[in-house]
């Protein structure tokens, strides 16, 4: 699939996004060390009934970053800006893991601004104290390694993103995304993860999340793990919960035929 890529300053950041479609707007927000092309598969099956935007998040691929740093309420405010340059009053908001993260708080902050909210292999919990010190080797020798090390360490995360079972049957895709994280500028991604890293707690306050919410986990996500996927659900007043089989943190990805399905049953169910 060939889209075509828009540039625009929202709030002084520059962020590159595709834009697909026409009707009700949907926005994707990827992960961190993926970008817009993580949703590719879910915007062929929804353009041609909805309008689709998927931004490159700072520090990704497209777009710029705040060289001091940013935060996931930057970032909402930052889509909000994007609504308002497009035209819209409200939009469906899509997003995994750090896309996820955004878009919960966006929904607190800017409530009247979400027509329905999809969270994929995402948390509400801040980080776990437990993994940090391998995430903070990680994003030092991501950032300032050498190229050997930083195709290792790109490896030992691949194997924590992605299920075995789609690891072993997509050498390519593995390949491909592999090629894609590497090509990430060092300091913003460095400065992504630390978003990532250092990001509040919000699980008490989801509740007060009043849009139609659809929770999405793959039943072999490690980086988010299926129990957290509950946790959400079971906060956020009428939320449904879909757990794709055989998949890991990146669902989209893995499982695009489960996640379509499910993503098309819930905007048609609005």
């Amino acid at each position: 699939m060939a889209f075509t890529q828009y540039t625009t300053e929202l709030n002084g950041q520059r962020y590159a996004y595709l834009d697909e479609g026409e009707g009700p707007l949907v926005v994707f927000g990827h992960g961190v060390l993926a970008d817009k092309s993580m949703f590719e598969a879910q915007i062929e099956a929804l353009r041609h009934r909805y309008r689709c935007v998927s931004l490159d998040w700072p520090g990704h691929t497209g777009s710029g970053y705040r060289e001091k740093g940013w935060s996931f309420y930057d970032m909402a405010d930052d889509s909000i800006a994007l609504l308002d340059q497009l035209g819209y009053e409200q939009a469906i908001f899509v997003g995994l893991s750090q896309g996820g993260m955004t878009f919960m708080r966006l929904a607190l902050k800017y409530p009247e601004r979400v027509r329905a909210l999809v969270l994929l292999d995402t948390s509400a919990d801040p980080e776990d104290a437990e993994l940090m010190p391998v995430h903070r080797q990680q994003q030092s020798r991501f950032a300032h390694g050498s190229d050997a090390e930083r195709d290792d360490v790109v490896t030992r995360m691949q194997k924590f993103l992605y299920a075995k079972p789609w690891r072993d049957a997509n050498p390519d895709g593995v390949a491909h995304e592999k090629a894609l994280i590497l090509a990430h500028d060092r300091h913003g991604i460095e400065l992504a993860l630390e978003n990532v890293f250092t990001r509040d707690d919000i699980s008490g306050d989801i509740s007060a999340i009043s849009a139609p919410t659809l929770v999405i986990v793959g039943e072999l996500d490690r980086a988010t793990p299926p129990e957290k996927a509950r946790r959400i659900a079971a906060a956020i007043p009428g939320a449904r919960l879909v757990t794709v089989a055989e998949s890991g943190h990146h669902s989209p990805i893995e499982n695009p035929e489960a996640v379509n399905r499910a993503l098309s049953d819930f905007l048609a169910a609005l």
